[in-house]
């Protein structure tokens, strides 16, 4: 049938519209949200499921009461200067890394076990750069300036409140984290959550780093919880958590200057100090099993009682018996 010029004028223009519109869809797709979304109840979008949303915890959303500034420690200062979080998204943990973290939840006080010898002090001074991942003592151990504010730092911990060595500043600062541990358990347990050995090194590496991102409201449980209801576990999740924990609750933005107030630089931090906490976890782990072993004696060998040699009486009729048969 043949059309007429209008309507085919006109099916053309409808058919580029809709070809335009299309087009649009797909190379102008943007998850991202601005500082004014993620202040309020907005939804939150994870980059990699964009399908996935989750609500903002309760207590990030609409208070002002409390300040987000991070206290100083080693990459981080008091400084209020903050930007707006960027759109994209921190990579996911390097899969090159196997972590050792048990699945299974752990004794609290067995983290603390040995001191400064504690698997705590080999995994957060490891993250530090004051210990080796088996727990050797770097140079920094003996001191170094912070690179976030300039302050001196002693011992495993990188510790900056006071001490006269850097045994004594290891001492001091182990009693914080302890309580700051008592804490984060708290925190889970209100939650209905049980902290994997790998989850809980890294809440107590955080509190030490920024005490703050890792106890205060809308800090590392809540986004670890929001992590867990996206499906995310493991080394992934503890990731996407410590990251988020550097977006102050109030406004949304980036509260990390020493990190460099961006997501790239805070996200490759914390992966860096994540990895060094596995490597610590691992070589503790391999170094139990080695003392394990060692303090178990060996079985005693069975020994097999040797028969008593024969009487004369026995010889005589072994013999006698031995000639009556042909």
């Amino acid at each position: 049938m043949k059309q007429h010029p209008l309507v085919a004028a006109s099916l053309l223009v409808v058919t580029l519209g809709t070809a335009q519109a299309a087009q649009a869809d797909d190379t102008n797709l943007d998850f991202s949200l601005s500082a004014n979304q993620l202040s309020s109840p907005a939804v939150l979008h994870h980059a990699e499921q964009p399908a996935i949303a989750i609500a903002p915890p309760p207590e990030v959303a609409g208070s002002s009461e409390l300040s987000f500034a991070l206290a100083p420690t080693t990459t981080t200062t008091q400084a209020q200067t903050s930007q707006p979080a960027p759109t994209v998204e921190p990579p996911a943990a390097s899969s090159s890394i196997v972590t050792a973290a048990q699945s299974a939840p752990v004794d609290a006080a067995s983290l603390f076990t040995g001191g400064a010898n504690s698997l705590v002090a080999k995994a957060v001074g490891s993250a530090e750069g004051t210990r080796t991942p088996a727990g050797d003592r770097t140079s920094a151990y003996y001191g170094h300036v912070d690179p976030g504010n300039g302050v001196w730092n002693l011992g495993s911990f990188s510790y900056q409140h006071g001490a006269r060595s850097p045994e004594e500043a290891d001492e001091k600062q182990l009693k914080r984290l302890a309580k700051q541990t008592k804490m984060v358990r708290q925190q889970a347990a209100a939650k209905g959550m049980q902290l994997t050995l790998e989850e809980e090194l890294n809440a107590i590496d955080l509190a030490n780093q920024a005490p703050l991102a890792a106890l205060d409201r809308g800090g590392y449980i809540d986004w670890l919880e929001a992590a867990h209801k996206m499906g995310l576990r493991g080394s992934e999740a503890v990731l996407w958590a410590r990251t988020r924990s550097f977006l102050n609750p109030n406004t949304g933005q980036w509260n990390a200057p020493g990190l460099g107030n961006n997501v790239y630089s805070i996200s490759s931090d914390q992966e860096r100090r994540q990895q060094a906490i596995a490597k610590a976890i691992a070589l503790h782990q391999q170094q139990f099993q080695r003392a394990e072993t060692a303090a178990t004696p060996p079985k005693p060998a069975e020994t097999v009682a040797a028969a008593p040699p024969p009487t004369p009486e026995e010889v005589a009729t072994q013999i006698i018996f031995q000639d009556l048969n042909p």
